[in-house]
């Protein structure tokens, strides 16, 4: 099994447990995550800020699959805040230069718990971005 079949087994079993105790519904957003993550679809498309952004599976670079090999537990990104993920573009501030290593790329970051979130934007064309996302300590 591959680190990443391996953490998406594990990333649908905690939401099964968070589904089961979960007392207020799902945002449309995290409802649209939570069915991309069953797979019951290949991409979900977010409208934040004027982007349209795209979660889908991706690569070791970019999308689902970084995000869960790469930041999934760990002291990292735990179910909610992958079901959160848009919300760091909504509610957050875009960064400039100042925590921003690759300048093609565009970074939210927002607070959260005391903990850093960030997601980042990657550019494939005009004003439509794939995403993925972390926590900093």
């Amino acid at each position: 099994m591959s680190l990443y079949s391996e953490k998406l087994a594990h990333l649908k079993k905690e939401l099964a447990i968070i589904m089961g105790k979960k007392t207020k519904k799902l945002s449309t957003t995290q409802k649209s995550i939570y069915m991309f993550i069953q797979g019951k679809s290949d991409h979900v498309i977010f409208t934040c800020k004027d982007k349209t952004i795209v979660l889908m599976s991706g690569d070791e670079k970019k999308g689902i699959r970084h995000i869960l090999e790469k930041h999934y537990n760990q002291n990292d990104l735990e179910a909610m805040d992958i079901l959160n993920m848009i919300d760091i573009c909504k509610r957050g501030i875009k960064l400039n230069e100042v925590g921003v290593s690759n300048t093609s790329l565009v970074v939210y970051m927002s607070m959260k718990d005391k903990k850093e979130h960030r997601l980042v934007l990657n550019e494939v064309e005009e004003n439509y971005f794939v995403v993925t996302a972390y926590k900093k300590g």
